[in-house]
């Protein structure tokens, strides 16, 4: 017990928390920026990019930081490598067998399968 309170209490009291709170921030700097923040984050880091890449290509200096939380400031976008197919080579690989998803096992409330 903490302080007369379970640690289920407590963890139940803290996911209810809002997400500006001092407690979430303490835990997730990212945390202060609301959704509201994160968009207009995205049209400002838009905006300058828009900017930057109308200017004059000799006077321009570097591309401009973006603004927003740590997910979105950080280097590129994870990107995964892409092929063109021609459409008998997609239909192709459509045409392959795939693997069954695993079955779950059914299990009664009293514990028995």
């Amino acid at each position: 017990m903490l302080g007369g309170h379970s640690p289920r209490h407590i963890a139940a009291l803290f996911v209810q928390l809002p997400q500006e709170s001092r407690i979430a921030r303490a835990i997730d700097p990212d945390n202060r920026w609301t959704l509201t923040d994160v968009l207009l984050a995205t049209v400002a880091n838009a905006l300058h990019g828009l900017i930057w890449g109308m200017g004059d290509e000799r006077r321009r200096g570097r591309r401009p930081e973006p603004i927003g939380p740590s997910w979105m400031t950080r280097g590129k976008m994870r990107s995964l490598p892409a092929r063109v197919l021609s459409v008998s080579e997609l239909m192709r690989e459509l045409a392959k067998p795939r693997s069954k998803a695993p079955t779950t096992k059914e299990v009664t409330t009293d514990g028995r399968q």
